[in-house]
């Protein structure tokens, strides 16, 4: 008895299940919402409004997706007047429109036609945007310019198209047609070059101001775009040259340093550390100014005879040597300056650590001999008191002496701990 029990319920599921599939989809109704007491014209009417837009929903087949204008004063905004503006004279976004465009654009591309090209493909991208469609045509667009010799706006094209769409199929063949503008717009102007504030009006393969300036920001667009494709280092070796050229120390030394640091299996790197190395060269301006490119131009003379022993000739080790050379000299006029003013001045203990680092860190100098001499000229000299009236000031004032002292001592340490970081304390005579 027990056992027929539940072999009549399973009869009856089968056949109502088979009643269902034999009557057609259209029998099919709204299940009754357990939470529901019955079910009413009203008790529907607070489901469907409770689902929303879920419950009638379409399936658009493309990757746009249409989003209602926002409220408040983003409503007012450019884009959305533009977009409204569009869906009432019947050019809101349509795939179909877009796409025969995009096929139309392109055999007239094929055709060699590419002034009639790229009107169609302006529109094919403006009837389907943030779609393969678009991202097709943007390609297709700056290609356009290209072979119409239209630079800057080929330009502008390809990186709107990488702006948009990071991770572009067209990402190695966009750096190639950058690096190739920006070589080009550097050699026409090295030919005839036209100051930052004259006006281009009639070489349309040019910008219209500053075409260095535009090739050094395509020369980034390439390093930035893909930091890891195979132009990448050529683009900052390429910009470090031409402010090289342009006598920009600091600034090719800036992007000859980039390249040292981020690419260091490049190509360009025993050329980025010689040309590095003359650059914080001249960047220094003299003792009277920083030091801090001449420290820097020291190690990386040293960097460059460890780094490249077997890549280096003849003539450029010898170039490096004479670097060296020019370096020590530069740095023991620095110390010498500061040892005037402190010897003049009366200030001996001062005077005499400089003319000792003269002496040990740049032993090969001319100036070397003579620090020895003043050295031992000034060896036992007291220095000059700053209070000539020492009762007087421990009556007034008595905490300045012992100010006065510790200012002068953290000057001394401070002064050599710059020039010495080896811990090894200067030579005695």
């Amino acid at each position: 008895m027990t056992s027929a029990l539940p072999a009549a319920r399973h009869l009856a599921s089968a056949l109502a299940v088979c009643a269902v599939v034999a009557s057609g989809c259209a029998t099919l109704q709204k299940p009754t919402w357990p939470w529901t007491k019955a079910s009413s014209p009203e008790a529907e009417k607070d489901i469907d409004r409770q689902l929303g837009e879920d419950a009638d929903s379409e399936v658009i087949s493309s990757e746009y997706t249409p989003t209602s204008d926002d409220v408040g004063w983003d409503y007012f905004k450019g884009d959305n007047v533009k977009k409204r503006w569009k869906k009432m004279v019947g050019r809101g976004p349509n795939e179909t429109v877009a796409r025969k465009t995009l096929a139309e654009a392109d055999g007239l591309y094929r055709e060699g036609k590419y002034k009639e090209a790229i009107a169609k493909y302006k529109v094919a991208v403006d009837r389907w945007p943030d779609s393969v469609i678009e991202e097709d045509a943007l390609w297709q667009l700056a290609e356009s310019y290209f072979f119409t010799d239209q630079y800057p706006k080929a330009e502008d094209q390809y990186d709107e198209l990488v702006k948009k769409y990071a991770n572009t199929k067209y990402l190695d063949r966009i750096a190639q047609r950058q690096f190739v503008i920006a070589q080009y717009w550097i050699a026409i102007d090295q030919k005839s070059h036209l100051p930052v504030i004259v006006p281009n009006f009639f070489d349309r393969s040019r910008p219209i101001f500053d075409t260095q300036g535009r090739a050094l920001k395509t020369y980034d667009h390439v390093r930035i775009n893909d930091p890891r494709g195979s132009l990448a280092d050529d683009s900052i070796m390429a910009q470090a040259n031409a402010h090289f050229l342009d006598r920009q120390w600091l600034d090719a030394d800036y992007f000859y340093g980039l390249l040292r640091s981020e690419y260091p299996d490049s190509d360009f790197l025993l050329q980025a550390h010689l040309l590095g190395l003359q650059s914080k060269l001249r960047a220094y301006q003299g003792p009277g100014y920083e030091g801090g490119s001449l420290d820097e131009a020291e190690l990386l003379a040293d960097q460059v005879l460890v780094q490249f022993p077997d890549q280096l000739g003849r003539e450029e080790e010898d170039r490096v040597q004479q670097t060296r050379g020019e370096i020590a000299a530069q740095q023991a006029q620095r110390h010498w300056n500061r040892a005037e003013f402190y010897a003049k001045g009366k200030h001996y203990s001062s005077a005499r650590i400089y003319y000792a680092l003269i002496a040990r860190d740049y032993p090969k100098t001319q100036l070397a001999q003579q620090a020895r001499e003043q050295y031992l000229v000034i060896k036992d000299k007291a220095d000059v008191s700053d209070d000539p009236i020492p009762m007087l000031t421990r009556v007034l004032n008595p905490d300045s002496l012992k100010e006065a002292e510790l200012d002068a001592m953290a000057e001394a340490e401070t002064q050599i701990a710059r020039q010495d970081e080896s811990g090894i304390a200067p030579p005695r005579f």
